[in-house]
């Protein structure tokens, strides 16, 4: 009796061993350099999206919840601009959308789309920049371009683009934390260790992987 005590506990105890081992990818990543700390946390399933905002913006949309730390006496020009989502798998990058092209009246619909298409994501060059938060260089991927057309018929969602304005990550110069909502379209389904997010703005250039 005492064996097979003894057989079931080392089995446990080799079932815990196995399960600590793997490797768990936060949704919330980092970066930083001497002027601009930066956090990350990503939200990818449309139910957890809607949760987070209070609101549905439909498919396709994944959260990007970010704070921007100054770390100088001079204000800082903070844009939503300045970031862009990678997928590393398919090359696709993507600018956040305006609440409006979410919510409002004609709002886009996006998917890829071939190269001489119209282009809803901003072309991003100079990848050697400084890197933050670890991982492979982003150029090392194909780029996707995702094809984005207005919706003519939509009437827009007035609570929905209440929602998305008011979390937005705010335009303007700040030497104070501030934080706030992206919102980027995301085409087709993608693991969270192949994806990152890229800064590009006054502060420099930093890399914000979610596989450490």
């Amino acid at each position: 009796m005492r064996s097979g005590f003894l057989l079931a506990a080392l089995g446990l105890g080799t079932l815990s061993l196995l399960a600590g081992s793997k490797k768990v990818i936060s949704p919330t990543t980092t970066a930083s350099n001497d002027q601009i700390d930066l956090e990350a946390t990503i939200t990818l399933t449309e139910p957890e999206v809607s949760q987070q905002l209070g609101a549905d913006p439909g498919k396709g949309i994944v959260l990007l919840k970010v704070k921007v730390t100054p770390k100088t006496d001079t204000p800082l020009q903070v844009s939503p601009d300045d970031f862009i989502l990678l997928a590393h798998d398919d090359g696709e990058r993507s600018k956040p959308f305006e609440p409006a092209e979410i919510a409002g009246n004609g709002s886009m619909v996006v998917s890829n789309a071939p190269q001489a298409a119209q282009k809803r994501t901003t072309s991003v060059g100079g990848f050697g920049g400084m890197m933050g938060g670890g991982g492979s260089s982003p150029g090392n991927s194909k780029p996707v371009n995702l094809n984005a057309k207005m919706n003519t018929k939509s009437q827009g969602n007035d609570q929905l683009l209440q929602a998305l304005k008011t979390k937005e990550l705010k335009t303007g110069e700040s030497s104070e934390p501030v934080e706030g909502y992206l919102y980027f379209p995301l085409d087709g389904k993608h693991k969270l260790k192949n994806l990152a997010v890229l800064y590009r703005g006054p502060a420099g250039k930093l890399n914000l992987e979610f596989e450490h």
